[in-house]
């Protein structure tokens, strides 16, 4: 998903006499991207402008007079009234003038242009989208079972199709406080950087979500001998002997065997050729 995605729409009826809208464009904030005709509103507004400077002018001679007459009070007071309705009336004219103009109202890239310079727009026609995909909003769902260990801040990583070498990282931002009665998932946000605009909204991605970490000890699977419901390693020692070790085997990863016990960090074990051994045997190292 868009970070944030909007559609750009005329807000009233009229025509389109300027579009600033090249389709995959990037936008600022508040950039023009439409401008209705104004013409008569832009007149009214200057007409309003200069009787408001009128007005202005007698109030402050009024508002003189009281100093000396205390009948011009009246006076004055209905001329602050006038100056007051005259100015409302700009207001609401510039706001009338405002919504004839569309701008940007985020930074993104345009999509396609719907819309043709000069045509007449009815009230509620799209002109175009503004999309921020300088970070995408991942939307992903996680099984109910892993409720409780999921939380704002972790750490994900999407994969594509589309960029088989790439690894896009993010941060998981928001989870969904309802579970599907159906699925038994909870959709979860997170928020993954994309300033080379690789993502694209609707793009499908694997995501990977880290539970926990831990610094385990791993092996090569090749090297483990399974014997009935056991597992054994060759371990050298330095007089270059083996010494057969029955070890207890944990996760697994692809080509990788978590040893939970059995072994020390810094051992050293045969990889290659452990089916022809036996404790004892005297070996030799071959470089590859």
């Amino acid at each position: 998903l868009s970070y944030d995605s909007a559609r750009l729409v005329a807000s009233s009826s009229d025509y389109l006499v300027e579009l600033n809208v090249e389709e995959g464009q990037t936008v600022q904030q508040g950039q023009l991207i439409a401008r209705f005709n104004d013409t008569e509103e832009a007149a009214r507004l200057a007409e309003l402008k200069i009787l408001l400077a009128e007005q202005s002018r007698q109030l402050a001679r009024l508002k003189n007079l009281t100093k000396s007459q205390s009948t011009a009070q009246s006076l004055y007071d209905e001329q602050k009234a006038k100056v007051d309705a005259t100015q409302a009336q700009i207001a609401a004219l510039q706001a009338k003038i405002s919504e004839l103009t569309v701008r940007a109202p985020f930074a993104g890239v345009l999509g396609l242009r719907k819309v043709s310079q000069g045509a007449y727009l009815t009230a509620g026609t799209e002109i175009t989208t503004v999309d921020d995909i300088s970070r995408i909003r991942v939307e992903f769902s996680v099984a109910e079972q892993y409720l409780a260990d999921i939380k704002t801040g972790m750490k994900v990583k999407g994969l594509s199709d589309a960029y088989r070498n790439d690894a896009f990282t993010g941060t998981v931002t928001a989870i969904d406080p309802r579970i599907d009665q159906v699925t038994r998932t909870v959709r979860v946000h997170a928020v993954i950087d994309n300033q080379q605009l690789k993502l694209r909204p609707g793009m499908l991605l694997k995501i990977q979500v880290t539970l926990a970490d831990a610094e385990v000890l791993e092996i090569p699977e090749k090297a483990i001998l399974p014997l009935q419901s056991r597992h054994f390693v060759f371990v050298v020692g330095a007089d270059n002997k083996v010494k057969q070790v029955s070890i207890q085997p944990g996760q697994r990863r692809p080509g990788f065997v978590e040893v939970v016990s059995g072994l020390n960090a810094g051992d050293e074990i045969v990889i290659e050729g452990a089916q022809k051994l036996r404790t004892g045997v005297l070996i030799e190292r071959t470089e590859h």
